[in-house]
């Protein structure tokens, strides 16, 4: 008879099956909830500058202040989500991946970040030589009105940690897992996908075929990075490796974006 010690022997998967947990209901709340909790404390944070006069709404946030706003928001969003997201999912945070990734995990992450800037900057050159527009995104504006070493610094903080550590908890251990109990791989990764883009396009319509599309790519190559490496943190690696590729552009290299 066969020797099957070293199937016994090799430990579980982190994640449980897709089609457990995340049931409709509490996971619609809970990303409604997470939602509020953010335009709240974006609301809260403006009112306490307000409060000590520190911006005046009439000629709009300074940079600096707008960016330490978006900091204190992803504070309580994201203990909110992590003190209620296992309940959720029916899961640990464990078995959702977030745990301490293996080599092969870092790796993924890495040659996701390379997917990603493919996809998304072939679909951008695309979309310009077929519409001649070249709309920019917000976080990249406001790149560009970055002036002091403290600004500079924030805005690394947001776009190179907070955003990826926020995002990839939100659209992909969360919406893309919600999305696996109902659907295949590709129809979670394109609706989860659909959705990170839009959210990162602005107000402008046109934004929603010139921003949007290629996010959407982009979230579609980081919803895979999950759901091949089952791990929360390679997703944050790719999310990371991306965003850095403009700051180091413009930083590094002075480049116009």
């Amino acid at each position: 008879m066969e020797n099957n010690s070293t199937l016994r022997d090799l430990p579980p998967s982190p994640m449980r099956s897709e089609r457990s947990g995340f049931d409709a209901g509490p996971t619609l709340l809970f990303l409604i909830g997470a939602a509020l909790v953010f335009v709240a404390s974006v609301f809260a944070c403006v009112g306490i500058l307000l409060a000590f006069h520190q911006i005046d709404l009439r000629h709009g946030a300074p940079v600096l202040k707008s960016l330490l706003a978006q900091v204190f928001a992803y504070i309580p969003l994201a203990m909110y989500m992590i003190a209620l997201l296992p309940a959720v999912a029916g899961r640990s945070l464990r078995e959702l991946g977030i745990e301490t990734p293996t080599a092969r995990q870092v790796l993924i992450g890495a040659l996701g970040a390379v997917a990603m800037l493919i996809v998304v900057g072939g679909s951008n050159a695309a979309i310009i030589g077929l519409t001649h527009r070249h709309d920019t995104e917000a976080a990249i504006a406001v790149l560009k009105q970055l002036r002091t070493p403290l600004e500079k610094t924030v805005f690394v903080l947001v776009a190179v940690v907070l955003a990826p550590l926020i995002e990839e908890l939100l659209f992909r251990v969360t919406l893309f897992g919600a999305l696996r109990r109902y659907l295949p791989i590709a129809g979670a990764a394109i609706v989860s996908g659909v959705v990170f883009g839009v959210v990162h396009a602005a107000a402008s319509p046109s934004q929603l075929l010139t921003v949007s599309v290629p996010l959407a790519l982009g979230g579609i190559v980081l919803a895979y990075v999950y759901q091949i490496a089952r791990n929360y943190w390679a997703n944050v690696i790719t999310h990371a490796l991306f965003n850095s590729v403009p700051l180091i552009a413009v930083f590094a290299f002075h480049a116009k974006i």
